[in-house]
């Protein structure tokens, strides 16, 4: 009997650490998974982010330090879809044997999945579909659900309370659709050049057309011969924006500008990119309303 509660003396120490070890200790690829990590882990995670809400999500330096934040993790979250192939490397690099990794794309239906051999002919494809699906409030549903799912698996004591604040989240949300949808009739069939093919979510949405491209196949710069067809495109149709993300060049859509008359418009692919700690909808409304405002 001695022997027993001496046992249990000692085990006290080690259920408690268990019970009180804090929060789980999440890693995100992209500051766009790290909010909606954040929306659903509460109190349960302490989130570091890799890439910065401007970076290019297919070019991230890998550095020691990151490698060690996934070594020190719970759980890490990644896009997926072949967009931050960078956060696969960083997790085998971690040789963390208890780490969790989560893709948010498990329940992503993509838009553009290739119907024939994506090779280097045709530069970045992405051979599973276009993965820059968060552009879109409908698939705000799914990427959440992967997250909750993935936390429950290695805390299901807490189940529920991600449950909770998942279903909250997407209640809101569900409450601005009609403003939204209201606000994209603004730019709904409107005709946009875009820089980098990054937006197909954003435009199923809101209705925004694309016209053309700068780069004639991702990744690839364009000739001479292309612009030049951009060039006669844009003026032949009248368009008015060309849009780019922050992280490119601007010299050519200047240029482009300049021969035209149209106007170049920066749009934000991540949150937070255009104001630190803007919600959700704040910086979609933002890009909404920055292309609205271009094309009046």
């Amino acid at each position: 009997m001695i022997g027993r509660l001496i046992f249990a003396a000692l085990m006290i120490p080690f259920l408690l650490g268990t019970a009180e070890s804090g929060p789980l200790k999440a890693v995100c690829s992209t500051a766009d998974l790290a909010y909606f990590a954040g929306v659903v882990g509460g109190d349960k995670l302490t989130i570091e982010t890799i890439a910065s809400p401007v970076s290019d999500l297919h070019y991230v330096e890998i550095r020691p330090s990151f490698v060690l934040k996934l070594k020190k993790a719970d759980v890490a979250f990644k896009v997926g879809l072949e967009l931050d192939m960078w956060m696969d490397k960083l997790i085998d690099g971690s040789q963390n044997g208890k780490l969790k990794v989560i893709d948010c794309s498990k329940y992503i239906t993509p838009l553009e999945v290739p119907t024939f051999k994506a090779d280097a002919r045709y530069g970045d494809l992405h051979r599973f579909g276009n993965p820059h699906y968060w552009l879109t409030p409908a698939n705000v549903e799914p990427i959440t659900r992967a997250i909750v799912e993935g936390l429950a698996q290695i805390d299901p004591a807490n189940a529920a309370y991600y449950a909770g604040n998942r279903e909250n989240f997407l209640r809101f949300l569900e409450g601005n659709l009609d403003s939204l949808k209201a606000s994209a009739g603004q730019i709904s069939g409107k005709e946009v050049i875009f820089y980098h093919n990054s937006w197909p979510y954003f435009a199923a949405f809101t209705g925004v057309v694309s016209a053309g491209f700068i780069e004639p196949y991702p990744g690839i710069s364009p000739s001479p011969s292309h612009l030049a067809k951009l060039t006669e495109l844009i003026g032949n149709r009248r368009i008015k924006v060309i849009a780019m993300e922050p992280y490119f060049d601007r010299r050519i859509p200047d240029k482009l500008a300049a021969d035209t008359g149209a106007k170049v418009v920066i749009l934000y692919p991540s949150i937070g990119g255009r104001r630190a700690g803007e919600s959700y909808l704040d910086w979609f409304i933002g890009n909404l309303n920055a292309l609205a405002e271009a094309l009046r």
